[in-house]
């Protein structure tokens, strides 16, 4: 039967059943990466940072290929109002990163309010699907 042909109970229910097999499938290939590959990799990881730091190296290069240390870092807001007053208070702009709030820019929109300069928004529809009871 053609996809038009359907009724939309039918095209409905078609697309829940492939939301929900799309899912699993997801899950279980999430699953079998990180047991196959993942986890391995994270334990080769830890072995050779562990050599490394025994050898007192930062990096070691062999025919196979070349292990080097990497320094990560994470920078997180601990307290938003202290770490605003510091900004505004010492003027130190280039502490923070500036974007249009997304709720605000789109309540001045729904107002029938213009955008504020140098601010794109776009929107567009698309369907929504809910399982029924």
């Amino acid at each position: 039967m053609d996809i038009t042909e359907k009724k939309p109970t039918e095209l409905v229910a078609e697309y829940i059943a492939l939301r929900n097999l799309k899912k699993a499938a997801e899950e279980q290939y999430k699953q079998f990466c990180r047991v196959e590959y993942e986890e391995p990799m994270q334990q080769l990881e830890a072995t050779l940072l562990d050599y490394l730091n025994k050898i007192g190296a930062d990096s070691i290069a062999s025919k196979a290929g070349t292990v080097y240390k990497i320094l990560h870092t994470s920078v997180t807001t601990a307290d938003g109002a202290e770490f605003r007053r510091h900004v505004i208070g010492s003027e130190e702009w280039e502490l923070a990163d500036w974007k249009p709030n997304k709720t605000v820019i789109n309540d001045k929109v729904a107002r029938g309010e213009p955008l504020p300069p140098g601010v794109n928004r776009s929107a567009f529809y698309k369907v929504g699907v809910l399982k029924g009871k």
